[in-house]
């Protein structure tokens, strides 16, 4: 009686071996190729992880029997979604259906955003990043680092919306015409200031020659900077330059919805 226990248990071993080392394209509601493969078959590849390795997949993924069938797909990320290595900045809140991460960004956001993308390159799961900005402007330069990451996280399929309740001015305009044209939102009364670009130095003796070459400078910056605005926006390189040719032009945020800086109020 005991053999035939052992035999039987055999063969219900074998059986499961046989059936979990040969699966393939099971049912994954929106995924539809996650695959349990043997382990001298090639790695098999997650369209929604990007991961291949098998030891991996249920990091992410979640298994339930339904209809006497496994069936797979990604796991609920807790809104509390502490996890160590997220930047303090970053928030894990839910959209609607989504649970989407939210920062606010008080200047000009290129450091903040590059470690807000390694972050989000380590969790495939979330697909958008709401900017909130509030912010009175800073570094030209650090405003062009965080354009450049956003279109890099843009070109991993990242979506990147912005969201403007009280003011964006000066290289806070950058931020706020960076994303995808359609998904720019503001305030009514929300605050847009535009002026020329500038520096300041006190008790700096400069030649002739050093003040020609820091104007040149300047206009380079300036050029630059409009050429960007232009290219995101509705106005006229002559509404742009009766903006910022002025000290400083404030617009509420329907105004700014007017000149296409952004494209909906919130």
């Amino acid at each position: 009686m005991k053999t035939f226990k052992l035999v039987m248990c055999a063969i219900t071993l074998f059986a499961l071996f046989a059936f979990f080392g040969t699966v393939r394209a099971m049912d994954v509601g929106d995924y539809n190729t996650v695959t349990l493969t043997k382990s001298s078959d090639p790695a098999p590849y997650c369209p929604a992880t990007k991961i291949s390795d098998n030891d991996r997949c249920m990091s992410c993924h979640t298994m339930m029997m339904e209809n006497g069938k496994p069936k797979f797909g990604l796991m609920e990320i807790p809104l509390s979604a502490n996890f160590s290595e997220r930047p303090s900045v970053l928030d894990i809140v839910q959209e609607g259906d989504e649970v989407v991460g939210r920062v606010e960004i008080g200047g000009t956001g290129g450091y903040a955003l590059r470690a807000i993308a390694d972050y989000y390159y380590t969790r495939p799961e979330l697909k958008t990043l709401i900017m909130e900005l509030q912010t009175p402007g800073g570094s030209v330069m650090d405003a062009w680092k965080a354009v450049g990451v956003i279109r890099e996280m843009q070109s991993r399929g990242i979506v990147i919306k912005v969201r403007c309740y009280g003011i964006a001015a000066s290289a806070g305009v950058i931020l706020l015409v960076a994303v995808d044209i359609g998904v720019r939102t503001v305030s009514e009364l929300a605050e847009v200031m535009m002026h020329l670009v500038w520096t300041f130095t006190m008790f700096d003796l400069k030649t002739p020659d050093t003040a020609e070459d820091q104007a040149a400078t300047l206009k380079h910056l300036q050029e630059n900077i409009n050429k960007f605005l232009l290219s995101r926006s509705k106005m006229t390189k002559e509404q742009l330059n009766e903006c910022i040719y002025k000290k400083d032009y404030w617009m509420t945020g329907a105004e700014a919805v007017k000149f296409g800086l952004a494209d909906k109020m919130l």
